[in-house]
């Protein structure tokens, strides 16, 4: 019996450190990454008249986003809701803080046409694309 008492001891002690260790790795984890300027996810899409943006800002106020146009990018930056000082987090993983993404746009595009909507979390950027050009061949002689 105290045999057994012994390596369940041992077994118990184990298991405690690494329960000890993977809260410190998390814990140092966490310290790292909050200080990574993260971007938020996004899709484009592209048709014949238009290049849709999609982005997910969960979290986000109306207020604290701010869009940037040029013919051909596009820059979204938006402030997540402020963590509270002194909160004493037991598992941390929501975003807090400023996102930042610049992309290049697959097409040049109408600035004064373009438009914008927020709802439940997701921005949606409609974006008219210039009208194409038309090419032609040059003959050498």
């Amino acid at each position: 019996m105290k045999r057994r008492s012994i390596a369940e001891e041992i077994f118990n002690d184990i298991v405690d450190t690494i329960k000890d260790t993977q809260k410190d790795i998390e814990g140092t984890v966490n310290e790292y990454t909050s200080n990574i300027t993260k971007k938020p996810t996004m899709d484009v899409v592209e048709n014949s008249d238009d290049i849709i943006v999609i982005a997910d800002l969960p979290g986000v106020i109306r207020d604290n986003m701010k869009i940037d146009l040029t013919e051909d990018t596009l820059e979204i930056t938006a402030q997540f809701n402020i963590e509270s000082e002194g909160t004493n987090y037991v598992r941390k993983e929501r975003q807090y803080g400023e996102v930042n993404r610049i992309i290049s746009l697959p097409s040049k595009i109408k600035l004064n046409e373009s438009s914008a909507e927020f709802e439940n979390g997701v921005l949606k950027i409609v974006l008219p694309k210039l009208e194409n050009n038309n090419s032609f061949e040059v003959k050498v002689d």
